[in-house]
């Protein structure tokens, strides 16, 4: 009778409980909205921003999305919607990460000509590159932050973010051409020569500028030297076996 009793009890209670969680919540989003109801865009932002400053990226968010969803053709109503994305983009973790490029590529797509679409550029990059890119794993997210930055530094030449979306294109280079690098030592290991002298030749080709450049260049006249002295020996060895089967 007891556990029967007790069965019962435990849903009611936590029906109660998360109804009375609810309840908190939606009297303290009320209130909250009451307290903002009074108070103009540039006062509400600006509190927001006090919030952001102090680490409060939660409550800061809460303030510069009713900024935004109050006012989402004003000016200050996008300069909102990034302060949004900012707010998550600040958290290091993939989740966050996630959702901030969301909804700046969200700001992107939806604003082309707002003056701060070369930011929201530049953060679609940093939420790529944001966390350990290395040349020996999946290259996808490095791909999708250098093609972000190379967007915002040909669309907009003259922008504040232009000479960082530039150094981050130059890093993002380097990986690229260190991945080609280390896919053509594997294939010279397993001599496949040909393989490697086309990995190489791309490097040379798309990123001149990679540190290690000359030691490419150097592999490449070694392996073009490799390559012609095995096809020599190879003719060699097709002619001596006409001239047996003539024989």
């Amino acid at each position: 009778m007891i556990a029967r009793y007790r069965n019962f009890l435990v849903p009611v209670v936590l029906v109660l409980v998360l109804g009375a969680a609810g309840c908190s919540s939606a009297k303290k989003e009320e209130s909250l909205l009451d307290e903002l109801a009074n108070l103009d865009k540039e006062t509400i932002f600006n509190r927001a921003e006090e919030l952001y400053s102090k680490g409060d990226y939660k409550e800061a968010r809460e303030l510069f999305s009713f900024v935004y969803d109050s006012f989402p053709n004003d000016p200050l109503g996008h300069k909102a919607a990034l302060r949004v994305a900012d707010t998550y983009a600040v958290k290091k973790d993939v989740t966050s990460l996630t959702e901030a490029r969301l909804r700046y590529r969200d700001f992107v797509n939806r604003y082309p000509n707002d003056p701060d679409r070369d930011y929201a550029l530049l953060m679609v990059g940093n939420t790529y590159s944001s966390r350990q890119l290395r040349p020996d794993r999946d290259l996808s997210d490095l791909h999708q932050a250098l093609a972000a930055y190379q967007q915002l530094v040909n669309l907009y030449p003259d922008s504040q973010y232009y000479g960082e979306a530039e150094t981050r294109i130059h890093d993002l280079q380097e990986l690229l051409a260190q991945h080609e690098w280390l896919v053509a030592a594997f294939y010279i290991r397993n001599k496949r020569y040909l393989g490697a002298l086309w990995r190489l030749e791309y490097i040379q080709e798309n990123y001149p500028n990679y540190s290690q450049i000359e030691l490419v260049n150097d592999k490449i006249s070694e392996l073009n030297t490799t390559i012609a002295e095995r096809q020599e020996a190879w003719e060699k060895h097709i002619e001596e076996l006409e001239k047996a089967s003539e024989d």
